[in-house]
């Protein structure tokens, strides 16, 4: 049921938000990130990602993350794939750091528990896009509390 929303509510907003682009503005970047989650089990994982500008201030990201996880003295292997959606409250990088808010769905493997789906609300602080790569870091609630610092492709002179 969650997936089908999620899969209606992207297929609404892309298409019709899409702006016109010119030819050395990409709408596709990639990012790279580490993620500390403490739910049932603590868990530090890295991951990459693409975000997609589906309009001025929306963006849409996938990320797969893999790490640790640590429960009872124990260590396994942990795995993670994100679906979110974000809107960003400064676009055009006017103010030094920017907010985000967002929310989408999360599978996430710890180690010691089975496979389980979660939905997942983010709030994230942007830096000012003037570098090639842009930092922000990232809180999110969702089978858990988790905890990123994400370095993130600039695109043209949006966040």
């Amino acid at each position: 049921m969650c997936r089908r929303f999620l899969c209606v509510v992207v297929a609404i907003l892309t298409p019709a938000s899409l702006p016109a682009q010119s030819q050395n503005e990409s709408i596709v970047r990639s990012e790279a990130r580490v993620d500390a989650i403490f739910a049932r089990a603590r868990l530090v994982q890295g991951g990459v990602g693409l975000g997609f500008r589906t309009g001025y201030n929306v963006r849409l990201h996938f990320a797969a993350a893999g790490g640790l996880a640590f429960k009872d003295g124990e260590q396994k292997g942990s795995a993670r794939g994100d679906g979110t959606l974000r809107l960003l409250l400064d676009p055009f990088g006017e103010a030094p750091i920017g907010l985000s808010v967002g929310g989408g769905l999360s599978v996430l493997y710890d180690g010691f528990e089975k496979t389980r789906p979660v939905g997942v609300v983010v709030l994230g602080l942007e830096g000012r896009p003037r570098a090639p790569l842009v930092w922000s870091t990232e809180l999110a609630l969702g089978g858990g509390a988790r905890v990123g610092v994400v370095l993130r492709r600039r695109i043209g002179r949006y966040r």
